[in-house]
């Protein structure tokens, strides 16, 4: 990422927390959220591992309300990279050797995901 785009994330980060922080429990419209950052979701990804708790609930028509519930008091310690996470744990805690059944649960317990990467249907 280079500082341009850095700056500029981290900006869009901060107006959005003001907004949800101004909002209180009224909470901000992803229709608000947009005109901060066409991206609006991945700011609040990037919130949610930096400690916040934010839920959203789905109004009508596409609509989703943001509330703010919690901030950290701590600062951001980036998390570990789940793919590490993962083949450290494999190695480590299954000897290199998994079945489906113990990977769908490590999964599950660890509240990953596993999806493709764009451009790479086959």
């Amino acid at each position: 990422m280079n500082n341009e785009t850095r700056e500029r994330t981290s900006s869009q980060r901060d107006k959005i927390i003001a907004l949800l922080r101004q909002a209180g429990d009224k909470g901000v419209l992803n229709t608000q959220l947009s005109k901060v950052a066409l991206r609006y979701n991945a700011r609040i990804q990037e919130l949610y591992v930096r400690g916040y708790k934010i839920d959203s609930e789905d109004l009508e028509c596409g609509v989703t309300k943001y509330i703010l519930r919690f901030e950290p008091t701590e600062q951001f310690n980036k998390p570990e990279k789940a793919e590490d996470l993962l083949i450290n744990d494999i190695k480590n805690k299954y000897s290199d050797v998994i079945t489906s059944k113990q990977l769908q649960e490590y999964l599950d317990t660890h509240g990953f995901t596993v999806r493709r990467k764009v451009g790479s249907f086959c």
